[in-house]
């Protein structure tokens, strides 16, 4: 089953079908988790050691959780948007990359120029099943790089298997005649 198909179909064509859509990996959340929870023992333990019995402890407490709420945007729920706002997409004509939280960026390789579909997975990663795809395509321009792809070897061959399908005509050529 395909996944992300409403976030995908707003990139498609009329006469494109959607293959796949990937997200990075949920690992490339794991350091802003570990903030997140840093964040919010900080703001506890000076809370918990904050004097209450003085007038400026209620505004002090104010300070301490707005300075851990803004952290926590910055650490935290900026990278999840950025995380969130990151979709790769295959279809059966292209290989899209769409990224960005405000301002948008993508990059678009259609199936007939791709000419090589590369992964590249070290240990970690492959414990933890992600990957990065290095895409080149016979333009001049440089190749599409895809990081931190879950399952890249199934991407890769879903990729390969869509540019043969593209590169293939529509009508076996028959006997002239």
């Amino acid at each position: 089953m395909i996944t992300g198909m409403a976030i995908a179909d707003r990139y498609l064509a009329d006469d494109e079908e959607l293959v796949h859509v990937a997200r990075q990996h949920w690992t490339v959340l794991a350091g802003e988790f570990v903030a997140l929870a840093l964040i919010a023992a900080a703001v506890a333990a000076a809370l918990w050691f904050l004097p209450w019995d003085r007038d400026w402890s209620p505004a002090a407490a104010g300070t301490v959780v707005a300075v851990g709420v803004v952290a926590a945007l910055v650490l935290w729920f900026v990278p999840m948007l950025r995380w969130s706002s990151t979709v790769y997409v295959l279809t059966n004509r292209r290989l899209m990359m769409r990224d960005g939280i405000i301002s948008r960026q993508g990059r678009d390789m259609p199936l007939t120029r791709i000419n090589d579909v590369a992964f590249s997975i070290g240990l970690w990663e492959r414990l933890m099943g992600y990957g990065t795809l290095s895409v080149q395509s016979a333009s001049e321009q440089e190749g599409m790089v895809l990081r931190r792809v879950p399952r890249p070897q199934r991407f890769q061959a879903e990729i390969y298997r869509q540019v043969n399908d593209a590169q293939r005509p529509e009508y076996p050529a028959g006997p002239q005649g």
